[in-house]
Protein backbone atom coordinates (compact mmCIF):
# COMPACT_ATOMS: atom_id res chain seq x y z
CA UNK A 1 0.00 0.00 0.00
CA UNK A 2 2.60 2.20 0.74
CA UNK A 3 4.47 1.87 -2.34
CA UNK A 4 0.99 1.94 -4.55
CA UNK A 5 0.27 5.20 -2.62
CA UNK A 6 4.26 7.01 -3.58
CA UNK A 7 3.60 5.93 -7.04
CA UNK A 8 0.12 7.69 -6.99
CA UNK A 9 1.69 10.93 -5.45
CA UNK A 10 4.64 10.93 -8.34
CA UNK A 11 2.22 10.60 -10.79
CA UNK A 12 0.13 13.33 -9.74
CA UNK A 13 2.72 15.68 -9.04
CA UNK A 14 4.16 14.99 -12.63
CA UNK A 15 0.74 15.41 -14.36
CA UNK A 16 0.66 18.50 -14.60
CA UNK A 17 4.19 18.86 -16.12
CA UNK A 18 2.67 16.08 -18.49
CA UNK A 19 -0.30 17.70 -19.13
CA UNK A 20 1.93 21.30 -20.03
CA UNK A 21 4.08 19.36 -22.13
CA UNK A 22 1.18 17.65 -24.00
CA UNK A 23 -0.36 21.01 -25.18
CA UNK A 24 2.80 23.00 -26.05
CA UNK A 25 4.24 19.98 -27.61
CA UNK A 26 2.48 17.08 -28.45
CA UNK A 27 -0.99 18.25 -29.87
CA UNK A 28 0.89 20.53 -32.15
CA UNK A 29 3.04 17.90 -33.40
CA UNK A 30 0.42 15.51 -33.90
CA UNK A 31 -1.59 18.62 -35.79
CA UNK A 32 1.23 18.81 -37.86
CA UNK A 33 1.12 15.55 -39.63
CA UNK A 34 -2.26 14.96 -39.53
CA UNK A 35 -2.55 18.22 -41.50
CA UNK A 36 -0.13 16.81 -43.60
CA UNK A 37 -2.62 14.94 -45.49
CA UNK A 38 -4.98 17.75 -46.60
CA UNK A 39 -4.77 20.33 -49.09
CA UNK A 40 -5.17 23.51 -46.75
CA UNK A 41 -5.22 27.52 -47.27
CA UNK A 42 -4.93 27.86 -43.75
CA UNK A 43 -8.14 30.20 -43.09
CA UNK A 44 -9.82 28.80 -40.75
CA UNK A 45 -13.16 27.91 -42.38
CA UNK A 46 -12.48 26.33 -45.70
CA UNK A 47 -12.34 23.21 -45.70
CA UNK A 48 -10.35 20.45 -45.64
CA UNK A 49 -9.71 18.59 -49.09
CA UNK A 50 -7.59 14.93 -48.05
CA UNK A 51 -5.17 13.84 -50.45
CA UNK A 52 -3.47 11.25 -49.05
CA UNK A 53 0.67 11.22 -49.72
CA UNK A 54 0.36 13.44 -52.34
CA UNK A 55 2.14 16.64 -50.32
CA UNK A 56 5.10 14.23 -49.85
CA UNK A 57 5.06 13.18 -52.93
CA UNK A 58 5.64 16.55 -54.22
CA UNK A 59 7.99 17.91 -51.93
CA UNK A 60 10.41 14.95 -52.97
CA UNK A 61 10.03 16.01 -56.32
CA UNK A 62 10.71 19.85 -55.40
CA UNK A 63 14.21 20.85 -56.59
CA UNK A 64 13.59 23.67 -54.12
CA UNK A 65 13.74 20.79 -51.32
CA UNK A 66 17.05 19.41 -52.65
CA UNK A 67 18.64 22.74 -52.63
CA UNK A 68 17.85 23.40 -48.92
CA UNK A 69 19.09 19.62 -48.86
CA UNK A 70 22.06 20.45 -49.96
CA UNK A 71 22.44 23.76 -47.96
CA UNK A 72 21.86 21.98 -44.60
CA UNK A 73 24.55 19.59 -45.62
CA UNK A 74 26.69 23.05 -46.10
CA UNK A 75 25.72 23.99 -42.74
CA UNK A 76 26.97 21.03 -41.28
CA UNK A 77 30.47 20.82 -42.64
CA UNK A 78 30.43 24.53 -41.86
CA UNK A 79 30.05 23.63 -38.03
CA UNK A 80 33.26 20.80 -38.30
CA UNK A 81 35.16 22.82 -40.16
CA UNK A 82 34.56 26.30 -38.37
CA UNK A 83 33.03 26.14 -35.34
CA UNK A 84 34.62 22.91 -33.90
CA UNK A 85 38.34 24.11 -34.65
CA UNK A 86 37.51 27.60 -33.31
CA UNK A 87 35.27 26.53 -30.13
CA UNK A 88 38.05 23.76 -29.24
CA UNK A 89 40.65 26.67 -29.69
CA UNK A 90 38.76 29.18 -27.36
CA UNK A 91 37.93 26.75 -24.58
CA UNK A 92 41.51 25.76 -24.44
CA UNK A 93 42.29 29.73 -24.14
CA UNK A 94 39.67 30.47 -21.46
CA UNK A 95 40.95 27.32 -19.88
CA UNK A 96 44.83 28.96 -19.95
CA UNK A 97 46.34 30.03 -16.37
CA UNK A 98 46.82 33.52 -18.17
CA UNK A 99 45.04 37.04 -16.95
CA UNK A 100 41.54 38.15 -17.98
CA UNK A 101 39.83 34.67 -18.49
CA UNK A 102 36.57 36.03 -17.67
CA UNK A 103 36.96 38.87 -19.31
CA UNK A 104 37.87 36.46 -22.83
CA UNK A 105 35.14 34.19 -21.89
CA UNK A 106 31.51 37.03 -21.55
CA UNK A 107 33.63 38.27 -25.31
CA UNK A 108 33.29 34.97 -26.74
CA UNK A 109 30.18 34.38 -25.29
CA UNK A 110 28.65 37.06 -26.05
CA UNK A 111 27.12 36.40 -29.52
CA UNK A 112 24.97 33.98 -28.17
CA UNK A 113 22.99 36.03 -25.98
CA UNK A 114 22.16 38.43 -28.62
CA UNK A 115 18.71 37.75 -30.77
CA UNK A 116 19.67 36.09 -33.67
CA UNK A 117 17.73 38.19 -35.88
CA UNK A 118 19.73 41.46 -34.26
CA UNK A 119 23.06 39.30 -35.02
CA UNK A 120 21.91 38.70 -38.70
CA UNK A 121 20.29 42.21 -39.36
CA UNK A 122 23.97 43.76 -37.97
CA UNK A 123 25.65 41.03 -40.37
CA UNK A 124 23.20 42.42 -43.28
CA UNK A 125 24.28 45.61 -42.69
CA UNK A 126 28.04 45.17 -42.28
CA UNK A 127 28.05 42.97 -45.68
CA UNK A 128 25.49 45.84 -47.35
CA UNK A 129 27.43 46.28 -50.76
CA UNK A 130 26.80 50.05 -51.16
CA UNK A 131 28.00 51.81 -47.95
CA UNK A 132 28.33 49.05 -46.01
CA UNK A 133 31.74 49.01 -43.54
CA UNK A 134 33.13 46.29 -45.48
CA UNK A 135 32.26 47.70 -48.71
CA UNK A 136 34.12 51.08 -48.04
CA UNK A 137 36.92 49.59 -46.23
CA UNK A 138 37.41 48.11 -49.01
CA UNK A 139 37.30 50.75 -51.57
CA UNK A 140 39.22 53.11 -48.97
CA UNK A 141 42.27 50.67 -48.72
CA UNK A 142 42.35 50.64 -53.00
CA UNK A 143 40.02 47.08 -53.69
CA UNK A 144 37.82 48.20 -56.31
CA UNK A 145 36.66 45.84 -58.19
CA UNK A 146 36.31 43.32 -55.89
CA UNK A 147 32.75 41.90 -55.18
CA UNK A 148 31.83 42.31 -51.43
CA UNK A 149 28.12 42.16 -51.86
CA UNK A 150 28.18 38.39 -50.86
CA UNK A 151 24.71 37.99 -49.66
CA UNK A 152 23.25 39.00 -53.11
CA UNK A 153 25.45 36.52 -54.98
CA UNK A 154 24.44 32.80 -55.71
CA UNK A 155 27.95 31.35 -55.44
CA UNK A 156 29.17 32.97 -52.10
CA UNK A 157 25.37 33.55 -49.95
CA UNK A 158 25.19 29.95 -48.61
CA UNK A 159 28.69 30.39 -47.56
CA UNK A 160 28.55 33.93 -46.11
CA UNK A 161 25.58 32.55 -43.79
CA UNK A 162 27.71 30.07 -42.04
CA UNK A 163 30.41 32.09 -41.63
CA UNK A 164 27.73 34.43 -39.54
CA UNK A 165 26.35 31.08 -38.23
CA UNK A 166 29.61 29.81 -37.00
CA UNK A 167 30.90 33.25 -35.57
CA UNK A 168 27.38 33.20 -33.75
CA UNK A 169 27.70 29.64 -32.10
CA UNK A 170 31.27 29.52 -31.30
CA UNK A 171 30.96 30.60 -27.67
CA UNK A 172 28.11 28.10 -27.02
CA UNK A 173 30.36 25.25 -28.67
CA UNK A 174 33.49 26.89 -26.64
CA UNK A 175 31.17 26.76 -23.02
CA UNK A 176 30.55 22.70 -23.75
CA UNK A 177 34.31 22.01 -24.55
CA UNK A 178 35.66 24.32 -21.85
CA UNK A 179 33.51 22.16 -19.80
CA UNK A 180 35.25 19.20 -20.70
CA UNK A 181 38.57 20.08 -20.42
CA UNK A 182 37.76 20.98 -16.87
CA UNK A 183 37.06 17.56 -16.29
CA UNK A 184 40.12 16.05 -17.46
CA UNK A 185 42.42 15.55 -14.18
CA UNK A 186 45.55 17.58 -14.46
CA UNK A 187 47.90 15.24 -12.90
CA UNK A 188 47.06 12.74 -15.98
CA UNK A 189 49.01 16.02 -18.27
CA UNK A 190 51.53 16.05 -15.62
CA UNK A 191 52.65 12.38 -15.96
CA UNK A 192 52.56 12.98 -19.44
CA UNK A 193 55.14 16.00 -19.12
CA UNK A 194 57.36 14.01 -17.11
CA UNK A 195 57.25 11.14 -19.64
CA UNK A 196 58.44 13.78 -22.24
CA UNK A 197 55.30 13.64 -24.78
CA UNK A 198 54.42 16.17 -26.84
CA UNK A 199 51.81 18.90 -27.06
CA UNK A 200 50.34 17.13 -30.21
CA UNK A 201 50.90 13.77 -28.67
CA UNK A 202 49.23 15.18 -25.06
CA UNK A 203 46.65 16.26 -27.11
CA UNK A 204 46.19 12.87 -29.34
CA UNK A 205 45.64 10.72 -26.65
CA UNK A 206 44.67 12.44 -23.97
CA UNK A 207 42.79 15.53 -24.33
CA UNK A 208 40.92 14.44 -27.76
CA UNK A 209 39.60 10.73 -26.00
CA UNK A 210 38.35 12.59 -23.06
CA UNK A 211 36.54 15.14 -24.58
CA UNK A 212 34.51 12.14 -26.52
CA UNK A 213 31.43 13.35 -24.34
CA UNK A 214 31.62 17.10 -25.24
CA UNK A 215 32.37 15.92 -29.01
CA UNK A 216 29.00 14.19 -28.84
CA UNK A 217 27.24 17.03 -27.51
CA UNK A 218 28.50 19.54 -30.23
CA UNK A 219 27.55 16.77 -33.14
CA UNK A 220 24.29 16.25 -32.18
CA UNK A 221 23.53 20.55 -31.58
CA UNK A 222 25.26 21.03 -34.87
CA UNK A 223 23.29 18.16 -37.00
CA UNK A 224 19.98 18.78 -35.33
CA UNK A 225 20.73 22.34 -35.41
CA UNK A 226 21.53 23.00 -39.58
CA UNK A 227 18.21 20.80 -39.71
CA UNK A 228 16.09 23.18 -38.29
CA UNK A 229 18.02 26.69 -38.89
CA UNK A 230 15.87 29.41 -39.85
CA UNK A 231 16.30 32.61 -38.56
CA UNK A 232 19.60 33.73 -39.72
CA UNK A 233 18.87 32.32 -43.46
CA UNK A 234 15.31 34.63 -43.25
CA UNK A 235 16.56 37.67 -42.29
CA UNK A 236 19.75 37.90 -44.22
CA UNK A 237 18.55 36.66 -48.22
CA UNK A 238 15.22 35.48 -47.32
CA UNK A 239 16.06 32.01 -49.25
CA UNK A 240 17.63 33.89 -52.14
CA UNK A 241 18.68 34.95 -54.25
CA UNK A 242 17.29 32.74 -56.62
CA UNK A 243 16.62 29.96 -53.82
CA UNK A 244 20.62 29.55 -53.81
CA UNK A 245 20.64 29.63 -49.78
CA UNK A 246 17.34 28.09 -49.27
CA UNK A 247 16.69 25.86 -46.24
CA UNK A 248 13.78 23.91 -45.36
CA UNK A 249 12.62 26.90 -42.51
CA UNK A 250 12.24 28.74 -45.04
CA UNK A 251 10.60 26.88 -47.32
CA UNK A 252 8.19 26.02 -44.78
CA UNK A 253 7.44 29.50 -43.83
CA UNK A 254 7.31 30.62 -47.42
CA UNK A 255 4.48 27.88 -48.05
CA UNK A 256 2.41 28.37 -45.02
CA UNK A 257 2.37 32.22 -45.05
CA UNK A 258 3.31 33.38 -48.43
CA UNK A 259 1.68 30.91 -50.50
CA UNK A 260 -0.65 29.87 -48.20
CA UNK A 261 0.09 26.41 -49.03
CA UNK A 262 -0.45 24.59 -45.43
CA UNK A 263 -0.76 20.99 -46.11
CA UNK A 264 2.36 20.92 -48.03
CA UNK A 265 4.47 23.38 -45.30
CA UNK A 266 2.93 20.82 -42.55
CA UNK A 267 4.49 17.95 -44.92
CA UNK A 268 7.75 19.68 -45.03
CA UNK A 269 7.06 20.22 -41.13
CA UNK A 270 6.65 16.49 -40.28
CA UNK A 271 9.77 15.72 -42.64
CA UNK A 272 11.78 17.95 -40.33
CA UNK A 273 10.54 16.72 -36.98
CA UNK A 274 11.40 12.93 -38.20
CA UNK A 275 14.64 13.90 -39.66
CA UNK A 276 15.57 15.32 -36.25
CA UNK A 277 14.47 12.41 -34.37
CA UNK A 278 16.00 9.83 -36.58
CA UNK A 279 19.70 12.31 -36.31
CA UNK A 280 19.01 12.30 -33.09
CA UNK A 281 18.23 8.63 -32.27
CA UNK A 282 21.04 7.26 -34.29
CA UNK A 283 23.26 9.61 -33.36
CA UNK A 284 22.68 8.63 -29.68
CA UNK A 285 22.93 4.93 -30.55
CA UNK A 286 26.47 5.19 -32.48
CA UNK A 287 27.78 7.03 -29.79
CA UNK A 288 26.48 4.26 -27.14
CA UNK A 289 28.33 1.65 -29.06
CA UNK A 290 31.62 3.50 -29.42
CA UNK A 291 31.26 3.92 -25.83
CA UNK A 292 30.73 -0.07 -25.42
CA UNK A 293 33.89 -0.50 -27.81
CA UNK A 294 36.28 1.45 -25.70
Amino acid sequence: MTNRRRRMECVLLSLPAFLLYSCVFIYPMVSVFRLSFFKWNGIPNSPLQYIGLRNYTALFKDPKFFTALTNVGIFVLSGFILILPVSLFLASVIQSEGRGKRFLKTSYFMPQVISRTAIALMWYFLLYPEGGPVATLMESIGFHDINVNLLGSKTYAIYAITFINAWTYAGFNMLIFSAGLTGIPKDVYEAAVVDGVTPWQKFRYITFPMLKNSFQIFTLNCIIGSITTFEMVYVTTGGGPGNASEVFGTLLYKNAFTYNNYGYSNAMGSFLIVASFLASVLLTGLFAKANQDD
